[in-house]
């Protein structure tokens, strides 16, 4: 079965909707359907797993996250498709749903409890350790204690060149690990719009919030006499701007 990277498998629309050779021994006449229909899930999901264990191992700096990517795709193109709130109407062949109901293939929704618990687990699993890497962006931004900061111009909030030293350190740390991580993963392929909006609005989640906090508080002190603008150079509705273009669709 062909898998793309990062995205949804070609054939994997084929794989479930096709009519395929079953013996009849132990096909759907045999009253076996479920347990076949899982049996097939399951063994997918291996492979899938599988797959996205290989593309680790490429040197690209991203790989590791293009196979969280790869999971949430092709977990979320299963459920979408196969999960039994989801209903789509076209021509195809005929599969039984269970022993009284024949439906069409593209319309046959796995039922089963399993399903769900099986796809959805492996579809947040994948989705925690990706957030993980913009996670990392919230060490930066550790509030500085009041008592750290002393100033050689109270009146103007101009701080000393030790404590302006702190919140350099931070605001740099940052600037300098959401543009490496930004950078790095805009491209990755997100196929769906619809899981593509919510993962954007996830990772938004994980960071932005204390960012945005981080910012207001600390952007308001002078810390450094000449070089203000660039480490304030990501303004929250900045950074929240660029978001929306994070991933590709193709």
């Amino acid at each position: 079965m062909d898998i793309t990277v990062a995205g949804v498998s070609n054939n994997m629309k084929s794989y479930f909707f096709r009519q395929l050779p079953w013996d009849p021994k132990i096909g759907a006449a045999a009253g076996e359907m479920d347990f076949f229909i899982r049996y097939l899930v399951m063994t997918l999901l291996a492979n899938l797993q599988a797959k996205a264990l290989r593309y680790t191992k490429d040197p690209d700096p991203v790989a590791q996250a293009k196979s969280f990517v790869f999971l949430m795709n092709n977990t979320f193109y299963l459920s979408e498709q196969l999960g039994p709130n989801h209903i789509k109407k076209s021509s195809a062949p005929i599969l039984r749903n269970n022993q009284d109901e024949l439906v069409e293939g593209d319309d046959y929704k796995i039922q089963g409890e399993w399903f769900t618990q099986q796809v959805n687990k492996l579809f947040e699993s994948s989705k925690k350790k990706y957030l993980q890497y913009w996670d990392a962006l919230n060490k930066h931004l550790t509030a500085v204690e009041q008592s750290e900061l002393s100033y050689t111009n109270p009146e103007q909030n101009l701080l000393t060149l030790e404590s302006g030293r702190l919140l350099k350190a931070r605001f740099s740390g940052f600037n300098d690990e959401f543009e490496t991580t930004y950078n790095l993963h805009k491209e990755l392929t997100i196929i769906d719009t619809k899981l593509r909006e919510q993962l954007v609005e996830d990772v938004k989640k994980v960071f932005l919030p204390k960012y945005r906090e981080f910012y207001n508080v600390y952007s308001k002190y002078q810390f450094s006499k000449k070089k203000m603008e660039d480490y304030l150079k990501y303004p929250p509705k900045k950074v929240e701007a660029m978001m929306t273009d994070m991933f590709s669709s193709y």
